[in-house]
């Protein structure tokens, strides 16, 4: 899987320009299927869906998100600032960059962080969402929280996409499968009652709601 989905990423002129530039100029990490795995999850989510990523960067995923669906309703969390062992940037100037150079739409960006008391009252008097991407703080409480807090704000029907939490899984070697603590959180709260996992890409795992 990981294999056709990074073809299916480099099948894209867009979304291979995107990820080369990406690589070129360190915008972002991950794996170049993660591109091709976005392709498809937004493929069958509903029209014009909307979309929330929670630890934004540089704006990589945000940006292949509106390349694939130009009229979906994107946010990003993020403190736009090296808060998390970042580097020091100027986020905003990078994500407006992003996207500007590919002629993009902006994202609607919350500053701040997932677990400000602030940022939840957000998201929890939105619109629930069609798929959250919790890609945040690597610790075992953020993690915990995020997970905990954030999946009551998806559709039923709709998908929870987690990353760096795939220590529990055989991957061939070289392939980086997460943060133990990360891994941990996820797996002490999913799969649920509410939540099936459907499958996982190298560190990445997808998880439905169904009710």
């Amino acid at each position: 899987m990981n294999r056709a989905l990074a073809e299916r990423c480099d099948s894209a002129d867009k979304l291979k320009s995107l990820r080369d530039y990406v690589e070129a100029n360190v915008f972002g990490f991950g794996e170049r299927s993660f591109i091709g795995l976005w392709d498809v999850l937004l493929t069958d989510l509903p029209k014009n869906p909307r979309l929330l990523e929670i630890g934004v960067f540089h704006g990589q995923t945000l940006a292949a998100w509106r390349m694939i669906d130009l009229k979906a309703t994107i946010i990003g969390i993020t403190p736009l600032d090296s808060t998390g062992d970042h580097w020091e940037s100027d986020y905003a100037a990078d994500i407006a960059h992003l996207h500007k150079m590919f002629k993009l739409k902006q994202p609607t960006i919350w500053k701040g962080l997932s677990t400000d008391s602030a940022i939840l009252e957000k998201a929890a008097s939105s619109d629930p969402f069609d798929m959250i991407y919790i890609d945040g703080g690597h610790s075992y409480e953020v993690a915990h929280s995020d997970v905990l807090r954030y999946s009551s704000f998806v559709k039923v029907g709709g998908l929870l996409v987690i990353d760096d939490c795939a220590d529990r899984y055989d991957l061939p070697f070289g392939m980086f499968k997460g943060i133990a603590d990360v891994s941990r959180a996820v797996d002490e709260q999913l799969p649920n009652d509410y939540y099936i996992e459907l499958f996982s890409v190298v560190h990445i795992r997808v998880f439905k709601r169904v009710k």
